[in-house]
């Protein structure tokens, strides 16, 4: 009998370890970060590259600061509009600063990826430069503000940009 107590003694603590450890790690990935609890601002924009219009490109908003929530994300269409959601499909993002980057995957030849392919094994390439697609929050290339009742944006993209060494830095 004190066997079946021990292993049951073990079992419920082990339960709340592993109950502690899993609610612990989840505190930081949403919680009061997302949900109800945030107001939501509606954001939209325009994104053009060498002053054209730039289609088929994602733009993703990353907090930083103080600023709560995930961010959100958006991809342009032929005109180069976006409009934000955050990554529980609601519309816009938390009001705040954030860093912006911008992602266009195609084939090599810079046609457009097969919804139906395989996308890691059709030999992507990126469209934009590193400086716009990776986010760095030491370096921020392009910025935004976003503030009620709703927030518009222009980014412009220049193909040909450089940013300085400290960029590249960890």
């Amino acid at each position: 009998m004190s066997a079946c107590l021990d292993t049951t003694r073990q079992l419920t603590r082990g339960t709340a370890i592993l109950f502690t450890v899993m609610l612990t790690s989840l505190s930081g990935c949403g919680g009061s970060d997302s949900g109800p609890d945030i107001d939501m601002i509606p954001v939209s924009g325009i994104v053009a590259m060498d002053g054209q219009p730039l289609a088929g490109a994602m733009v993703e908003f990353h907090p930083t600061g103080g600023t709560k929530g995930n961010g959100g994300f958006g991809l342009t269409d032929e005109a180069g509009k976006f409009t934000l959601t955050d990554y529980h499909s609601n519309p816009g993002c938390p009001p705040g600063e954030y860093g912006v980057t911008f992602s266009k995957l195609t084939l090599p030849d810079g046609s457009p990826i097969p919804p139906d392919s395989q996308q890691g094994g059709v030999g992507m390439k990126e469209q934009i430069p590193p400086a716009y697609n990776l986010f760095k929050p030491h370096a921020i290339v392009q910025a935004a503000k976003v503030n009620a009742p709703e927030s518009e944006f222009e980014f412009k993209i220049d193909s040909k940009f450089k940013p300085p060494r400290s960029f590249y830095r960890e």
